[in-house]
């Protein structure tokens, strides 16, 4: 059985060992394994849900042993402009595929883009050959809005993306 709570700063150092391990597993995030020590540490995951305003960090633990297991982020600017559009990004485990932890994260980040701040529409980006995701991302009412020619570059090779949206007017 998986949880999904609010990030906080005492998940800290099993949120810093589950970004190791996920960078490691897949091509598919923003951030390559060898980057991490510069760009995580201790003190600036502490710091992740220091404004929820702007960006809420939500964790999947596994009951039994409270690892991390997700990982999701729903941000927005908080410009007067920019208020009423959220961006998402998540990832899970591997070895937690298939157990409906990405269906409970999108559905605990919506909630937050919805419910607490009554934002407009959320956008999400994801590589053009992940299908696991787009289809995940489409069963929540994501619609593919645009094609980015470059979205990642891996292993020096430019990947497309695609640029998602959610309108959650009522």
């Amino acid at each position: 059985m998986v949880k999904i709570t609010l990030f906080e700063k005492s998940d800290s150092e099993e949120l810093l060992k589950y970004i190791n391990k996920v960078s490691l597993q897949t091509n598919n995030l923003g951030i390559d394994h060898q980057e991490i020590p510069s760009i995580f540490n201790l003190e600036k995951i502490n710091l992740l849900n220091d404004n929820l305003e702007a960006s809420v960090s939500f964790v999947a633990k596994d009951d039994k042993s409270t690892k991390i297991v997700g990982l999701a982020q729903v941000s927005r600017k908080l410009r007067i402009r920019y208020r009423n559009q959220a961006e998402l990004a998540i990832s899970v485990d591997k070895k937690y595929w298939n157990q409906h932890i990405g269906s409970k994260l999108i559905e605990t980040c919506l909630d937050q883009a919805t419910n607490k701040w009554q934002i407009d529409g959320i956008y999400l980006k994801v590589l053009s050959d992940n299908s696991r995701a787009i289809n995940l991302y489409q069963k929540y009412g994501f619609k593919t809005i645009g094609n980015l020619p470059i979205l990642l570059t891996i292993d020096g090779h430019n990947k497309p993306g695609k640029l998602m949206f959610k309108n959650l007017q009522k």
